[in-house]
């Protein structure tokens, strides 16, 4: 579920989500059948247009449960064994936040929600427990990062029989001020929430009884907060972690090298522009963006006194000023054009040789993604890609090898290769 940031000691790495699977670069797959046997395929509804499909060919997840039939209040074992395109099982995931495995358990009403994880079993399926409370319908968001690849996000429908409790309505919150198990948190955004509106959610921690700073806070797999947003469809979907407040956003400005950024495999993470100052140990930033209007539900991890305390907020995401779809600008004959939407670059891989001038033309057709800017690490390269205009990128590479690509919240990926 892309960049946050977060209070003192605490540097590892980005979003997506992730800002949303819708975002880019994450492979978001999904699986509605309701067989909870059933193999989570990689083919995504047709309506789902956050969806990259390069990643999403890469690999495929093979869900079950033991029973097959899941019953609210009996514990099941829910299992996923993921497989690369060839059918190999994948084992040994890449440790991201202290596991190789997130597991986001939401019901469809977006009322209940659970965030556990799968430990890997020795047939290197990633198993875990876990009790629903109530019958009825559930969306599984298996987040995960292979070695050597982006950022997995698998969905996968289960249901589960007994008595199905009354539906909770989504009800936009009037006041972004949440009191949760003693922890009062205060959401502030750094602009109007709007689609394709970059921004920050500013979270500040309190005591509620003292109504003092809250500077008890606790690391929680590795962060001091963690943020998941999911679409009131269940589309769109991030997974959050924030960074040290203050932090420059050039700071987190990713290189082609994973062990030297902060991405650790794809997940979001944010900091804020402008200068670095003192930590602060009840304050937390996400730096994201809503890809679409509609209603959307968040909730902000933090542990304390050694329990974790989910809270949540409801926002309403009107339309963007720039919502609609941009007609294509003409492209220089000798550019390659890149478009650059939901599903990522397209295409995501160029071929170019080494000692000969390279122009791309990027061209971001609609605001409901997160490319409102590339960035060329390796290159010192950074363009604004406008909506609706095409951007030049010019450079002569000097060596064989690749040059990576990534949108500002690092979900959105491609790569030149210079042969």
């Amino acid at each position: 579920m892309k960049k946050l940031f977060i209070l003192p000691g605490i540097i590892a790495l980005f979003l997506s989500a992730m800002w949303f699977a819708g975002c880019g670069n994450t492979a978001q797959t999904g699986n509605e059948n309701n067989s909870n046997a059933a193999v989570a395929t990689n083919s995504a509804a047709a309506n789902n247009a956050n969806v990259t499909t390069d990643a999403a060919r890469a690999f495929k997840v093979d869900f079950k449960s033991e029973p097959a039939e899941i019953t609210a209040g009996t514990p099941a074992v829910l299992s996923f064994t993921v497989k690369d395109k060839n059918g190999a099982i994948v084992k040994d995931l890449p440790i991201v936040h202290e596991k190789p495995m997130h597991l986001l358990v939401v019901s469809n009403d977006l009322a209940e929600f659970y965030h556990v994880h799968p430990e890997q079993s020795a047939d290197g399926s990633y198993r875990v427990s876990h009790t629903f409370l109530n019958g009825g319908d559930y969306k599984l968001y298996a987040d995960f990062t292979p070695k050597d690849a982006a950022q997995v996000v698998e969905q996968i429908a289960v249901k589960v029989g007994g008595t199905e409790r009354a539906k909770v309505a989504l009800v936009v919150d009037e006041k972004l001020e949440k009191t949760v198990e003693g922890l009062r948190v205060v959401m502030k955004p750094s602009a109007e929430i709007k689609a394709g509106q970059e921004l920050t959610l500013d979270f500040q921690a309190f005591d509620a009884k003292t109504n003092k700073p809250a500077t008890d806070l606790q690391n929680y797999l590795g962060e001091l907060a963690h943020f998941v947003i999911i679409s009131e469809d269940m589309k769109d979907f991030v997974h959050a972690h924030p960074m040290a407040k203050g932090e420059s956003m050039d700071s987190m400005k990713m290189g082609d090298n994973p062990a030297d950024n902060h991405a650790d495999g794809g997940h979001d993470h944010a900091t804020m522009e402008g200068t670095t100052t003192k930590p602060s140990a009840s304050e937390v930033a996400a730096h994201t963006a809503f890809p679409r209007a509609g209603l959307y539900k968040l909730w902000a991890q933090f542990q304390r006194g050694g329990k974790v305390i989910s809270v949540p907020f409801v926002v309403r995401v009107p339309e963007g000023e720039q919502s609609k779809t941009a007609s294509n600008q003409s492209v220089p004959s000798d550019a390659i054009k890149v478009t650059v939407s939901g599903s990522g670059y397209e295409p995501s891989e160029i071929k170019v040789e080494k000692g000969k001038p390279v122009k791309l033309a990027f061209f971001r057709q609609d605001a409901n993604n997160c490319g409102g800017e590339v960035i060329f690490s390796k290159l010192n390269i950074t363009k604004k890609l406008p909506v609706g205009e095409t951007v030049l990128v010019e450079f002569t590479p000097t060596e064989a090898g690749e040059l990576g690509f990534a949108c500002g919240m690092n979900m959105l990926k491609g790569k030149v290769i210079v042969n």
